[in-house]
């Protein structure tokens, strides 16, 4: 038996509020996975107030700073995402790791100083104190139709899955498999926050969607990288740093293709899952 709706996503709330406020210090530090929490908690709160609008509850407003907070953590994220997978990669030594750090630090640093100066602003401010009070009042009443909501959408997800593994170009497809991405993630933040009202229906579909979320994003971040390696190609000074960059662009080809390969096992038990088993 599940607790009440408006105490699962009260507690859910409350949870993210706290871990977006807690990360900031580090984040203004400097530290990596301080932002990579950050985000994710600006994503799932505007997810579950987009949810809760789309179901009947008054704007609010957060939903729009929500997604403005998490595009200036995102600059600086897949930054450091691309500049680990780039620095930390075995063939990256010499001169080609020289250049490739400077060439990051000139695109992360502006990123970097535009995220503090809005940490340091009046939206921000006006924003965590809007949340902190629709965090600890009462839970909208439209927060009963999110099990129903997250049920529904399940056919969807799994066609628009089928429909982006089918396209031939490798560049139109992994868009298509990024915009999956777009919808399950709003998704699983939202079942996560209702999860505890509805353990039995929601626990095993959590845990297959948490996968393809999984999977899609190590996707995501291959792609991305590759897209910035080939910008930073046309950037080389010399033929040596060009070929390394080309290097890992066809590193990371084979990386977003080896997670493709993967997604055929989950299709299938998304498609056959069913609701409560």
């Amino acid at each position: 038996m599940g607790v009440e709706v408006s105490v699962a996503l009260g507690a859910y709330v409350r949870r993210e509020r706290d871990r977006l406020v807690s990360r900031e210090p580090l984040v203004r530090r400097n530290r990596s996975e301080a932002v990579k929490a950050m985000r994710n908690a600006a994503r799932r709160l505007g997810s579950v107030w987009c949810a809760l609008e789309e179901t009947g509850s008054p704007d609010t407003g957060l939903v729009a700073d929500c997604s403005w907070l998490r595009e200036h953590l995102s600059a600086v994220r897949h930054l450091d995402v691309t500049g680990q997978r780039v620095l930390e990669h075995p063939a990256m030594t010499g001169a080609p790791a020289q250049w490739a750090a400077e060439r990051l630090a000139r695109s992360r640093d502006p990123a970097r100083r535009e995220l503090v100066r809005i940490l340091d602003g009046p939206r921000y401010k006006a924003f965590v104190a809007a949340l902190d009070a629709k965090a600890d009042g009462p839970v909208p009443e439209a927060a009963a139709g999110l099990g129903d909501r997250f049920r529904a959408a399940w056919r969807p997800l799994v066609e628009e899955l089928a429909a982006a593994s089918a396209i031939g170009d490798d560049d139109a497809r992994a868009d298509a498999l990024h915009e999956v991405r777009k919808r399950a993630k709003p998704m699983l933040d939202t079942g996560r926050g209702v999860e505890r009202a509805y353990p039995e229906l929601l626990r095993h579909p959590l845990r297959v969607l948490a996968a393809l979320q999984g999977l899609l994003g190590e996707h995501q971040d291959s792609t991305v990288c590759r897209h910035t390696l080939l910008e930073w190609a046309g950037e080389a000074p010399d033929g040596h740093v060009r070929e390394a960059l080309y290097g890992l662009v066809e590193h990371e080809r084979a990386a977003a293709a080896a997670v493709e390969a993967r997604l055929p096992a989950l299709y299938t038990e998304l498609s056959t899952l069913r609701f409560g088993r």
